[in-house]
């Protein structure tokens, strides 16, 4: 219907745009009609333009179905980004081909969902078309464009071989002849009657994932023997001295039973330890003084640890706890309870941090009298590092480490509150970087993205620190500014100061290096200015989604007006 309507390209080109700015994953949509000609895009200039010899299209046209989503491999489109084309048949009144719709997806906006389960620094993802061409791997160690996994015998082709839904395997990979442990996961949900599978592969090598059991066997056994090689000692020397004094039947029996007794507690003390078994393990006196601390500590933090000696825990502090988190501690240590899990972070010698997890268990002798506290404790940092860097992945962009829009949809439901509290208006910028496709076309997209972290870093000196830029999506910024003022017309003239200041500093020249190949770099300097639009908010007067499609509206009508310049939303 929107073919037969006045400007119906145009609006359905925004409706689009719109739905792509919704979807960082999609590069672009594009509508063709039953003979490949593209009708309607985000990307103006395939308007008009016939595909119909492209694999996708050929796919749907030879085997039309309503139902069915076509997945394609992946590919290097003309724009020099990785992608893989997925599309639905559009079908006329009787049900025939009459069209399709693809979306081109862009492989580094799943990077964060595949980074997600890389819980050690040695372990691999991949997501593979059933093809055998991989869309994403993580860490990306080498140039997966024009690669294939389908091989006699690969573990890749005796998976989908296999007809299971997931396997696992041991052995080595041609990649790098390292013997590791792979699962693999075939992702083809019925709901989406996809026509062709991907496939989910995650691998670590077998030696690292063993090395830790190994370690910790071995230093059980040591311990294990230390121990039965002391209390043996103790038990036939015992039993000389019962032969040399001549003790009697009863004397004897008494003391054969003390040092079965002995060997029991020794083993139940083992046995804790080797429960709570980590780095290495300690003992505190019955006033929660350390009095030892044995074993192969860090370097880092052995300086530290024998500090420790003679003092309670809270005398050496954390960083990261309160006299309130002491408190607690000293109560359940007072109270002669276990406790586990409890995290400390501390400074080492080289002036560094190292994160800490303490656990430990009560001690009393034969008659039930406390002795104090033993336990183990673990080096953590590693672990706090890699939630540290997930939660970085989850919530800002890789390549501006601005935020994304997950943490943008947080930011702005805190300026509505904040709003509803002052009943101050707010302002929701949206811009949109001029010219910036002829930049990627004439240089490549690794200038663009060079130019895009220069943006990025220009934008987030133009704004107060309570206010928060977020990249949208490609070469798309929205800032959210929070407090402006009670009355509007003096909201607009500082929200207007605001967006002017974005605008003048956003369109200097941009010096950006541009590599060649066997030659050496050459710089460039190109004007890339924005086009702005503004929408003022106040409590929760329109919803997110509203005030967004507002900031659009006026970012658009800006480029009407001939772009680097600044437009409000007016009702």
């Amino acid at each position: 219907a929107w073919r037969q309507q006045k400007d119906g390209r145009k609006s359905a080109a925004r409706h689009l745009r719109a739905l792509n700015n919704a979807m960082p994953g999609v590069l672009s949509f594009i509508v063709f009609d039953a003979h490949g000609t593209v009708q309607a895009s985000d990307r103006s200039e395939l308007i008009g333009k016939n595909f119909a010899q492209r694999e996708y299209f050929q796919a749907a046209l030879k085997n039309p179905s309503p139902n069915t989503l076509y997945v394609r491999p992946p590919f290097t489109s003309s724009r020099g980004n990785y992608t893989m084309n997925v599309a639905r048949m559009v079908p006329d009144g009787q049900g025939k081909f009459d069209g399709l719709v693809v979306a081109a997806l862009y492989a580094e906006e799943f990077k964060v969902l595949l980074n997600s389960v890389l819980y050690r620094p040695d372990t691999k993802a991949a997501l593979i078309h059933a093809a055998g061409v991989p869309f994403l791997m993580a860490p990306q160690s080498k140039n997966i464009e024009g690669l294939n996994l389908v091989e006699p015998g690969a573990f890749f082709s005796r998976h989908l071989s296999s007809g299971r839904e997931s396997n696992i395997y041991s052995g080595r990979i041609s990649f790098d002849d390292v013997e590791r442990l792979v699962a693999l996961k075939t992702i083809q949900p019925k709901s989406l009657a996809m026509d062709n599978a991907m496939v989910v592969t995650v691998d670590r090598p077998l030696n690292s994932i063993f090395a830790s059991w190994n370690r910790t066997v071995l230093k059980n056994i040591q311990v294990f023997l230390a121990l039965m090689l002391v209390t043996g000692g103790s038990l036939f020397l015992r039993q000389r001295r019962i032969g040399i004094l001549d003790r009697t039947k009863a004397q004897y029996q008494t003391e054969r039973e003390a040092s079965v007794k002995a060997l029991q507690e020794s083993e139940d003390r083992f046995r804790r330890l080797t429960q709570l078994s980590s780095d290495w393990y300690w003992e505190q006196d019955d006033q929660f003084r350390f009095v030892q601390l044995p074993g192969d500590l860090d370097p880092r933090t052995k300086a530290v640890n024998q500090a420790h000696i003679g003092k309670t825990r809270w005398e050496m502090g954390a960083l990261n706890l309160t006299e309130a988190d002491w408190e607690a501690h000293r109560k359940t240590l007072q109270t002669q309870q276990e406790f586990h899990d409890f995290e400390m972070q501390r400074r080492t010698v080289d002036g560094g941090f190292v994160w800490t997890s303490t656990s430990g268990v009560p001690v009393h002798d034969a008659h039930g009298r406390f002795r104090g506290y033993q336990g183990v404790a673990m080096d953590i940092t590693q672990s706090k590092a890699d939630e540290e860097q997930i939660r970085q992945l989850a919530f800002y962009d890789v390549l501006t480490q601005l935020p994304n829009r997950r943490l943008f949809k947080d930011r702005l439901e805190q300026a509505f509150a904040a709003s509803k509290r002052s009943a101050h208006y707010g302002a929701l910028i949206f811009l949109d970087l001029d010219n910036f496709k002829l930049l990627n076309d004439q240089h490549g997209h690794k200038v663009g993205d060079s130019l895009l972290i220069q943006a990025a870093n220009r934008l987030k000196a133009c704004i107060r620190g309570i206010d928060t830029a977020v990249r949208f999506g490609g070469d798309e910024f929205v800032v959210v500014v929070s407090d402006l003022e009670l009355d509007s017309a003096q909201s607009i003239a500082r929200a207007s100061h605001v967006a002017e200041k974005i605008r003048l500093t956003l369109a200097e020249p941009y010096i950006l290096a541009v590599k060649h190949e066997g030659k050496s770099d050459s710089i460039v300097e190109f004007n890339c200015a924005a086009s702005i639009g503004v929408a003022l908010f106040r409590d929760h007067e329109v919803d997110a989604e509203e005030l967004i499609k507002r900031a659009d509206t006026a970012m658009y009508q800006a480029k009407e007006a001939g772009r680097n310049t600044v437009r409000f939303y007016m009702q």
